[in-house]
C-alpha cells in the first residue's frame, strides 16, 4: 500500500498549526491584561495582513511572545490590535479576547475532527489492488 501525497491533509495540517498559534498569541494578551502598557495582538493570515500593517511583537523578556517561524509557515502574521487603551495603556478587553478563545477552540476541533475522519478513510482511499 503506497503513500499518495494528499493535499488536504498538507492544508488541514497548516490549519491546526495556525489555530495552534493563534491560542499562543489569546493566551498571552489574556495573561497580560493587567500590564501596564501592554498592546494586545492576534494572529491573521496573510491574505487579510496584506490588507493591515503588521508588527512584530517587542521582546524585552525572555518568556515574551517572539515572531514564530511557525507562523511563516503556515501563512500567518502577527497584527497588533488597534483598540483603544485605557488609563493605562494597556488594550486588552478580556471579553473580546474570551471570545476570540473560543472562536479559535471551535475552529480547532472542527478541523481536527475532519482530519481525524480523513485519516479514517484516507488508508480505503488509497488502497491499490
Amino acid at each position: 500500500m503506497g503513500l499518495i501525497p494528499n493535499p488536504l491533509s498538507t492544508v488541514l495540517e497548516k490549519t491546526l498549526e495556525f489555530h495552534n498559534e493563534r491560542q499562543k498569541v489569546i493566551a498571552s494578551n489574556i495573561a497580560n491584561a493587567n500590564t501596564p502598557g501592554y498592546r494586545a495582538f492576534d494572529v491573521v493570515l496573510r491574505d487579510r495582513f496584506d490588507q493591515q500593517s503588521g508588527v512584530a511583537p517587542a521582546q524585552s523578556n525572555p518568556r515574551h511572545l517572539t515572531a514564530d517561524g511557525n507562523l511563516d509557515r503556515v501563512g500567518a502574521r502577527v497584527l497588533r490590535s488597534d483598540a483603544a487603551p485605557r488609563l493605562d495603556g494597556n488594550n486588552v478587553s478580556l471579553e473580546d479576547e474570551f471570545v476570540k478563545l473560543m472562536d479559535n477552540r471551535m475552529r480547532y476541533q472542527a478541523i481536527f475532527e475532519l482530519m481525524d475522519r480523513w485519516g479514517a478513510l484516507n488508508p480505503i482511499a488509497r488502497e491499490v489492488r
